[in-house]
């Protein structure tokens, strides 16, 4: 069984940011369109076989027998919207949210596998 966790990039810092400019209207905003994505992205996955462990806030965690990284990330990319997603897989929790701060420390909006080591996909 694989663990993928799939998080938004910098979704914090816009809501810091709308906070920083008295900007309700913003935050509204990407309170929405981040519950829209993450509706949109789990549907995806549970369409592709995926058990929803957790689907809320700005990520998913889920597992499967096998993860695809580059179709997730194509479908997300493919959903043409300006917030961004991570994703970490690995064979328990653990691993995928390891490899999941491994994308993000790498340049965000990628993947990354931890198995013996990590490998990045763009």
């Amino acid at each position: 069984m694989k663990y993928a966790y799939i998080d938004g990039d910098d979704i914090g810092l816009k809501i810091e940011n709308s906070f920083m400019n008295n900007n309700e209207e913003k935050l509204r905003e990407i309170n929405n369109d981040v519950k829209s994505m993450i509706q949109e992205i789990t549907k995806y996955l549970t369409q592709n076989n995926f058990e929803i462990i957790f689907s809320g806030a700005d990520g998913i965690i889920c597992k499967s027998e096998s993860v695809c990284v580059k179709d997730i990330l194509e479908y997300i990319r493919g959903l043409d919207h300006y917030l961004k997603f991570s994703i970490g897989v690995g064979n328990c929790l653990r691993d995928s949210y390891l490899a999941l701060r491994y994308a993000k420390s790498n340049g965000k909006n990628i993947g990354a596998i931890f198995d013996d080591g990590f490998e990045i996909i763009n």
